[in-house]
């Protein structure tokens, strides 16, 4: 049952009594299909609507008429097992399959994003669902194939500067020397510093295994994105914050920075 359906109990056969109930609005709407309207519990999803006699007259076949066709074919169908739904995506609900009627959804932007990977819970036309998915319109047949995706050949590099422990000699007596003041001077009068180095390396895609710090670049396709300061920068190794083409909570931790030539 959704919100807005009405449905009759009869409350005497002789002669016949029929009462009308009205299911109410989302959330509440969820208890019609849990609770008879005449029963315990029963209040939390029905509205009395009135008394009621006879019977509605047979309607006609829905149609989808009202809904705009999608592309040139159908996406993928819907599946509860994927869970790397993106803002953005399209999918399939076959919603009939004699005849074959197919409803697109696309997956909302974030935060509602966050939903449309969680399965069943938030599947297109369920309850939950348009906290998750956006009705676009209807689809016939498939979309054709895309091309074989090409491995990025170009030159994309960034200067990847990383701190280390390094020594210098220094003279005896100074500031963090191992020689002592009065020591003979040699070779071994060392101090510790911290050397940093920046060698090229190349723009690769974010790795759920990599642990990045500020300045680190990664790429989404050809386009570029940089790691923040601290502290933002500690986002930048979680999955959440892989940075996406479109808006989302990646921006906490990554900024755009150009695009591969």
């Amino acid at each position: 049952y959704e919100e807005g359906d009405m449905v009759s109990v009869s409350v005497s056969t002789t002669p016949i009594r029929k009462i009308a109930y009205r299911c109410k609005a989302w959330p509440l709407s969820g208890f019609c299909g849990q609770f008879a309207p005449n029963v315990f519990g029963g209040d939390q999803g029905w509205t009395l609507a009135g008394s009621c006699d006879g019977s509605y007259g047979p309607t006609s076949s829905p149609t989808f008429d009202a809904l705009a066709v999608v592309g040139n074919g159908c996406p993928t169908e819907w599946s509860a097992s994927t869970t790397d739904y993106v803002a953005g995506d399209l999918v399939t609900l076959t919603v009939s399959a004699s005849p074959i009627r197919s409803i697109v959804y696309q997956c909302r932007e974030w935060p509602n994003s966050g939903y449309c990977g969680q399965g069943n819970g938030f599947k297109p036309a369920s309850q939950y669902g348009e906290l998750a998915w956006t009705l676009k319109g209807s689809c016939t047949g498939t979309i054709a194939p895309t091309t074989s995706p090409v491995a990025y050949t170009g030159t994309c590099q960034y200067d990847r500067c990383r701190t280390t422990e390094g020594t210098e000699g220094c003279t005896a007596g100074s500031t963090g020397c191992s020689c002592t003041a009065g020591q003979t001077q040699t070779a071994s009068c060392l101090r510790t510093v911290d050397v940093e180095t920046c060698p090229p390396t190349d723009v690769d895609l974010w790795n759920n295994g990599e642990s990045y710090a500020t300045d680190d670049v990664v790429r989404v396709g050809l386009k570029r994105f940089r790691c923040r300061e601290w502290p933002n920068f500690l986002w930048c190794s979680l999955s959440a914050y892989q940075p996406e083409l479109e808006d989302g909570i990646w921006m906490n931790a990554w900024t755009e920075d150009g695009v591969c030539a």
